[in-house]
């Protein structure tokens, strides 16, 4: 599935944890089929560990999708929706740009891995833009600690999609 070109390229985690990229439009399918057979082992909920901009999953029980629950949430708290924006890998750039512009933001992207402690340095360092009034790490795989040392070197808010998404899932079930 990784050889395949990718207009909107996902970073996914191998089992034998390695990373590579996978089209969001080969993924999306994948994932539809394997939400409804969790709905029809009984799943209440259904997340999907990326933030990426799935399409809506036509499921017998609610999907949670990072990429709609991220922008809701950051927007509602947001007075001027200027946004960093922080991807997993720079290939994902410019369609993250696309996404959270037609979400209704001005945003800022860059990338960082969340395996690359460099790239956060310098991620930090572009979105220390004190016209970026929050930041988010747009990526399942940024963690506390990451958000924690990213907050710190950047001085502006930082919002991590692992926990919201946890925090959102958790109040549904």
């Amino acid at each position: 599935l990784a050889q395949q070109p990718a207009d909107y390229p996902l970073l996914t985690r191998l089992t034998d944890g390695d990373h590579v990229e996978i089209d969001l439009t080969i993924l999306a399918p994948l994932v539809a089929a394997k939400s409804q057979k969790l709905a029809q082992a009984g799943a209440g909920l259904v997340v999907v560990m990326c933030t990426g901009g799935f399409p809506e999953v036509v499921c017998d029980t609610p999907v949670l999708l990072p990429g709609k629950v991220l922008p809701a949430v950051v927007g509602a708290l947001s007075r001027t929706r200027r946004v960093g924006v922080v991807t997993p890998v720079r290939s994902q750039a410019s369609a993250a740009l696309e996404k959270w512009k037609s979400d209704g933001f001005e945003p800022v992207v860059t990338w960082a891995a969340p395996h690359v402690h460099g790239e956060m340095t310098r991620a930090a360092r572009e979105m220390a833009d004190p016209e970026v009034e929050v930041v988010v790490l747009d990526c399942m795989g940024h963690d506390e600690t990451y958000r924690t040392e990213f907050a710190l070197l950047c001085g502006r808010p930082t919002v991590l999609a692992q926990s919201l998404v946890a925090r959102v899932a958790g109040e549904w079930v």
